[in-house]
């Protein structure tokens, strides 16, 4: 009888899957190329060519058949491809190196140049190393993808955004990986997919096999090798129940999210692109909490202008038809470099110039231009403007008169503008405890916690790392004793929101009303399940219990089982 094994590991997306296993195994095809000269030099461009059309047909093949809201991951590759093929063609020129050895040599200089112990930076090593491989792959006649995933658990050390992509399009029934991150992009694809997925460091790929049959528990965080008839019957029961939850949420989304004692709940959404943007009122969003304008900055030569910066807000605003734009202004730098600028290299970048730091250090750049955009597409609907990774009272006071001076000088120049309604977020312990000052010296209207950042900076745990895993937890008494001090040194002087991935946690919703936030903003597939929490909790009740629990508590665990026995009273189903 074959051996019944169990490994248990983080749940990155609910959901439970019973099926066969399909064990996927890298091959590192980059390291099999080796350095080889050619003779024919127009040849071998031919061939880097047709190799990059080849990709490039795959990726807008699979581009077409996605919804809207996940194909700028695919726009993304596709202009890494588009430079990858450039410099790799440049490099057969200038030393007659052949296509493969031409792309493996500049997959490496920029993961040489983006070495770094941060996740961001490891995603983008990873995507080119992805798209390197393909490339490599279709130039030695090998396959550019997998398959065999229809209705199958697969178990890897890790799958890239777009193997994902193919394989969820196949029918993937579930997915176990070895590493990865919460928020890396294969686990926000599988949230939005609903592909139950769960990263375990347990996991043993050695000890598994391809066809046998498994449960993929993503609610309690378990996978079932080879279970038994007992666990398959429980499990189907499981299964069942969680399915007809999801049926609940979807139903909850078009009703308004106020509480059982009458106060109102904002519900938003978090967008990554004017696509994602478009789609969102149709989920149930009561407007876009958090627009990541990165994408506008990523893997381009030079920095958007104020009229490309412009038309993305006017052109937003209209599709959102009177709901509120939250743009927040681009995090990069740091651990997200981009080409148009030299930044320096740090030991530790997720300490160092990124966010509004850099927006400061490089204003005609990057800043002005996008003050001047969001005062002008402010006339035409409800934006407003947060600014990232702030840390002290100065930065408020410099961007407020950037603000200020931005408008004047549209105003001289003959163009209408308005000043947006004005936010920080509040992702460094600094921030959350100059709450009040920040919100008074900087003329803001509103914070919104980013709990990623948050979390990882009071812990001193990296969100992406598999080995703090346990010790990063955005329910510990430490963090929820800052977002309590924040909210309570604010004292209502300006609204209070949550848009990192503990805004969608069910066990997280009754703490952080109780706490005093006023509006949570999620992606779109997780506004149901939202608002079915929100419409059942009882808010000054909450606010008495969570106040308690969160000074007397001193471990997470007790959060947790207060929020558990809590939703439980109200009859609140809870799948974490």
């Amino acid at each position: 009888m074959p051996q019944s094994l169990k490994f248990r590991g983080q749940v990155v997306s609910q959901g439970v899957a019973r099926g066969r296993l399909l064990v996927v195994r890298a091959v590192d095809v980059l390291g099999l190329v080796e350095e080889r000269r050619v003779g024919d030099v127009e040849g071998e461009l031919e061939r880097l060519s047709r190799a990059g059309s080849l990709v490039r047909e795959r990726l807008e093949e699979l581009k077409r058949v996605l919804p809207a809201a996940e194909r700028e991951i695919v726009d993304a590759q596709l202009l890494m491809l588009e430079s990858l093929v450039a410099e790799a063609g440049e490099l057969v020129k200038s030393s007659s190196l052949s296509a493969e050895y031409a792309v493996k040599s500049v997959y490496e200089k920029y993961a040489e140049m983006l070495k770094s112990g941060s996740e961001l930076f490891a995603l983008r090593v990873q995507d080119l190393r992805d798209l390197a491989s393909r490339l490599v792959s279709v130039l030695t006649g090998g396959k550019t993808a997998g398959g065999g995933y229809s209705g199958r658990i697969a178990v890897a050390e890790e799958l890239d955004p777009i193997q994902f992509l193919e394989a969820a399009e196949e029918g993937l029934a579930g997915l176990v990986t070895r590493k990865g991150g919460l928020t890396a992009h294969v686990s926000i694809l599988a949230r939005l997919k609903g592909v139950p997925y769960m990263i375990s460091g347990e996991l043993d790929l050695g000890l598994v096999r391809d066809g046998d049959e498994a449960v993929l528990d993503c609610v309690n965080g378990v996978l079932l090798v080879n279970p038994t008839a007992e666990e398959e019957e429980r499990y189907g029961a499981l299964a069942e129940e969680y399915n007809r939850m999801l049926a609940l949420f979807s139903k909850e989304e078009g009703l308004e999210p106020v509480t059982l004692d009458g106060r109102r709940v904002d519900v938003l959404c978090n967008a990554g692109g004017l696509e994602e943007v478009r789609a969102a009122p149709g989920y149930g969003c009561g407007g876009i909490g958090l627009f990541r304008i990165e994408f506008a900055y990523m893997v381009r030569q030079e920095a958007p202008g104020e009229e490309e910066l412009y038309g993305l807000f006017k052109k937003s605003l209209e599709v959102l038809g009177g709901r509120p734009l939250t743009v927040r202004a681009p995090d990069i730098g740091g651990d997200k470099p981009v080409n148009f600028l030299e930044l320096p290299k740090e030991a530790n970048p997720q300490l160092g110039l990124r966010g509004t730091r850099l927006l400061l250090e490089y204003r005609d750049k990057l800043l002005r231009p996008l003050l001047r955009a969001a005062l002008r597409a402010a006339v035409h609907g409800d934006l407003r403007l947060m600014f990232p990774m702030v840390s002290t009272v100065e930065e408020v006071e410099e961007l407020s008169e950037e603000v200020r001076r931005a408008e004047e000088e549209l105003r001289s120049e003959g163009f209408e503008a308005r000043v947006p309604r004005l936010g920080v977020m509040v992702e460094v312990p600094s921030a959350a405890l100059l709450s009040r000052e920040l919100v008074e010296k900087g003329g803001l209207s509103f914070v919104s916690f980013g709990t990623n950042d948050l979390t990882q900076y009071v812990l001193a745990a990296d969100r992406g790392s598999a080995h703090v895993g346990k010790v990063y937890d955005e329910l510990n008494p430490a963090v929820l004793r800052l977002i309590a001090y924040a909210v309570d040194k604010l004292g209502g002087r300006a609204e209070v929101e949550v848009c990192g991935e503990m805004a969608s946690r069910t066990l997280a919703v009754p703490a952080l009303l109780g706490l005093g936030v006023q509006g949570l903003s999620v992606a779109p597939v997780f506004v149901g399940r939202v608002k079915y929490v929100v419409r059942r909790i009882d808010l000054e009740e909450a606010s008495r219990e969570v106040r308690e629990v969160v000074e007397s508590a001193s471990t997470s665990r007790e959060v947790r089982a207060w929020a558990r026995s809590y939703l439980e009273r109200r009859g609140i189903r809870v799948f974490e």
